[in-house]
């Protein structure tokens, strides 16, 4: 039975949209809708439902042309035998038709119809800002297709006002203007016409641009020596005039929370005595699964954060181990604080979009991201006119290092330790612990009811009898000794170095770790970097060289702790064997999310494990083994050195690094481990500084590496592959312990006397044969067991490989 080729098309629904009539058009803005509500609606309204199409048709995806007042909609549909191509797309457009003259689709915004078209060529997907859509076409063609060919190829798409033919040009090809009488028509066969090639002749369609001239700009063209520098003068002036003071009242704002309503006390007040009383309270995050154990570390970071800032906080740990939940539930009291999520701005395709997404988190508005391309040209236009560089464009290290200047100065006007760079970290101490007794004494007065005043209110007393200059001292005299810890800003890098290799991500890490170690050495925030990246340090090191970092690492949760998040979460009585499957998934939160979302969906704890664990082997082999060849990547180490660190984990917990080291097949080399580290596939633990033990990536990654040892073709393919790697080394230890012997030998006569003279043979000769006939034997020894454990792996291969072919006989 032949299989019905699937073949894939295009259609073009008009008047989706808007037209967008110039740069001057706000319905471009104001109704441009997102993506999920384009498909909803296309799915639902515009395109026919799946189930009521031929050719078992299905939507593949939908793209907008917004300036165009449309959308393309993808969709693919298997090829019937009985149809030809064109018969099946002309069915396929007239149900579209069909649905939409049926359901009456007409637009709000203009009260016209929608109208489906098939797309014959091959769109031009172009953002120029200059061009427009308008009533005229212009057509380019190699060919004859005449004035009654272009009528009969344009009318079907609207009226036509007119056509003109231009007058042929000498090898250039033939052009026409095509005249529609309403703007939707020449929008509609521009998208459905482009590229299409109509017996043997390939039409091209854009808009006839139409020329308007202006005075003002062409005075402004024909004076270039006055008018170029006078604009960038007066960008420049208005930039620094008027939007950097309004980029640091917006950055300082996002950082205080100025206009964060939820923040505001009353509001706070009002939720706890209405709505707080009638609702739940939320769990609190140390309750959490894993949080227990964290405790600890938490804590840590709280009395840090109490300290004047002077170094860094690194904390780290592996995808999902809970690190962000952590920084973020300790610094929940924080009055002032900064989050750049860096794995969005790694992710970026450009550098425009890195340095949106950045001062869209820190709140650097305006950006003006097309101030770069104007300065860009008039820094040439500067440089052709006059022959110098006017300096007015900027490099993606300026910009980036003007928002981070920027948020510099908005972080500094909320720090209390602002003015302190000069001033050690003990005597800023000092002052942290004379707010803090300040604090725990107004707290125990508080508590107390005491009638008596406090000192601040005896200090308000004496200033109202002073003089307001003398006033104002003392109050000048009394906050200079003092600086609440809770004031002082927090900087969180989530996610630093999340990609370390990539576009404009170096110079990205670079710059992050260099200003905040500028925020560091004057004392003005604290500085958390949460990272999972084993090679964060480095950077950072290099910023803030001498200087010791808190750091934080966090490990996954215990068994216990794991049982309590599925137990809140699955009904332990429907579900008495939950035990073993947590044994088996292990304390890492992500996993154990997505076990209780698939039981919650239905499948059993069993099913969901073998799922979740399948994943899990996928997963290994290709990043252990390379087994992805498509993506072209090499390793950072051999498949048979992750093969003898996986036989091992799959029968204990941890190894001893130092025992990896030795092995055979590393000789000592660490760089193997720091690239598997790397690549999540195992867990590097230290103890007093350096590398202690190894344990698997994820917890199920053991149960992982036990699947893949099971499979006993793979495991003999590897047993032979590590086997031969090691008899070879062993056979050119061989060849240089018999090398040795012989230049020794050559050191006798034929007669057996020595060539230094005399009959004996040194003892310090004797000594090193004797020492190389050990290392011989020992070496032959370990050959004959790499060839016996060869046999048997062969062996085994061959009966996989017999057991396989009765298989596939048996079912043809």
């Amino acid at each position: 039975m032949s299989v019905l080729p699937l073949k894939y098309g295009l259609l073009y629904f008009d008047n989706a949209y808007p037209l967008k009539m110039g740069w001057w058009d706000i319905r471009y803005s104001l109704l441009r809708p997102g993506w999920r509500s384009l498909e909803r609606r296309a799915k639902a309204d515009l395109v026919p439902p799946e189930n009521g199409m031929p050719f078992h048709f299905k939507i593949g995806g939908i793209e907008p042309r917004l300036k165009d007042g449309g959308m393309f909609v993808h969709y693919s549909y298997v090829h019937p035998s009985s149809y030809t191509t064109k018969e099946a797309l002309k069915e396929i457009e007239s149900r579209c038709e069909q649905h939409l003259k049926s359901h009456g689709h007409y637009m709000w915004f203009n009260f016209q119809k929608v109208r489906a078209f098939l797309v014959k060529g091959q769109p031009f997907l172009e953002d120029m800002a200059s061009r427009y859509p308008n009533k005229r076409v212009r057509i380019e063609y190699s060919g004859n297709l005449g004035i009654e060919g272009l009528y009969d190829l344009f009318r079907k798409y609207g009226k036509i006002t007119d056509i003109v033919e231009v007058a042929p040009i000498k090898d250039m090809p033939r052009q026409a203007i095509i005249q529609y009488q309403f703007m939707r028509s020449s929008t509609s066969a521009k998208n459905c016409l482009h590229g299409a090639d109509i017996n043997g002749i390939k039409i091209h369609v854009t808009y006839e641009r139409t020329l308007k001239s202006n005075a003002i700009w062409n005075w402004l063209s024909n004076h270039p020596r006055l008018s170029v520098p006078l604009g960038g003068f007066m960008v420049a002036g208005v930039s620094f005039i008027i939007f950097d003071p309004i980029r640091v009242f917006s950055m300082h704002s996002k950082i205080t929370r100025l206009f964060n309503v939820n923040e505001y006390p009353i509001l706070k007040w009002l939720r706890k005595e209405t709505v707080g009383r009638l609702t739940r309270a939320p769990i609190d995050s140390l309750q959490a699964t894993g949080w227990r154990e964290r405790e600890q570390e938490e804590e840590k970071l709280r009395v840090w954060l109490r300290n004047p800032p002077q170094t860094f906080a690194v904390v780290q740990g592996p995808r999902g181990s809970g690190k962000t939940d952590m920084v973020e539930y300790a610094i929940k009291d924080k009055t002032h604080k900064v989050i750049i999520r860096c794995e969005e701005l790694a992710n970026a395709r450009s550098e425009g979009e890195v340095l949106t997404g950045l001062a869209k988190q820190v709140g650097y508005i305006p950006l003006f991201q097309f101030m770069n391309n104007l300065n860009n040209m008039m820094d040439m236009a500067i440089t052709a006119t006059t022959g110098q560089k006017a300096g007015l464009s900027a490099t993606f290290e300026g910009q980036l290092k003007k928002i981070l200047d920027t948020l510099t100065i908005a972080i500094q006007q909320s720090s209390p330790t602002r003015n302190m760079s000069n001033v050690s970290p003990e005597a800023i101490m000092k002052k942290i612990e004379t707010t803090l007794e300040e604090k725990a004494r107004r707290a125990e007065h508080a508590a107390s009811g005491s009638g008596t005043t406090t000192s601040e209110e005896e200090a308000e007393i004496t200033a109202k009898r002073a003089s307001r200059a003398e006033a104002k001292k003392k109050r000048e005299q009394e906050e200079s000794k003092r600086c609440d810890p809770d004031d002082i800003p927090v900087v969180v890098i989530d996610g630093y170095m999340a990609r370390e290799k990539g576009q404009h991500t170096k110079e990205l890490w670079t710059f992050i770790a260099d200003w905040a170690a500028v925020l560091v050495e004057n004392h003005v925030a604290h500085v958390v970097f949460i990272s999972n990246n084993v090679a964060a340090s480095k950077p950072l090191s290099k910023a803030l060289p001498n200087m010791t970092f808190e750091t934080i690492v966090l490990t996954d949760a215990s068994l216990d702790s794991a049982m309590e998040f599925v137990y809140k979460n699955l009904d332990r009585e429907e579900h008495p064997n939950l035990m073993e499957s947590v044994k088996v998934i292990g304390g890492r939160l992500t996993d154990l999310e997505l076990f209780v979302q698939k039981v919650k969906s239905g499948m059993k704890p069993e099913d969901a494990v073998n799922d979740i664990l399948g994943r899990a082997v996928i997963e290994v082999r290709k990043s252990a083994f390379d087994f992805d060849a498509s993506e072209n990547k090499t390793l950072s180490w051999t498949p048979i050195q992750f093969w003898a660190i996986l036989r091992q984990l799959a029968a204990t917990e941890s190894i001893s690094y130092d025992e990896l080291k030795l092995h055979p097949l590393f000789k000592g080399d660490e760089a193997p481990f720091g690239a598997m580290e790397q690549a999540e596939l195992i867990t590097i633990h230290q103890k007093s500084g350096r590398p202690y033990v190894v344990r698997p990536g994820k917890p199920i990654y053991r149960a992982a590496f036990q699947e893949i040892l099971s499979d006993s073709g793979f495991a003999a393919v590897m047993e032979v592959d590590s086997n031969t790697f090691l008899e070879k080394q062993e056979m050119a230890n061989v060849a240089k312990w018999e090398g040795e012997l012989k230049e020794l030998s050559n050191l006798l006569h034929q007669d057996g006397s020595w060539i230094f003279g005399g009959g004996r043979v040194p003892k310090e000769v004797d000594s090193r044969v004797k020492w190389l006939m050990k290392k011989l034997a020992e070496s032959h020894v370990k050959i004959e067991k790499y060839e016996q454990d060869m046999g048997v792996a062969k062996k085994t291969v061959l009966a996989k490989g017999i057991e396989i072919s009765t298989a596939a006989s048996s079912n043809p």
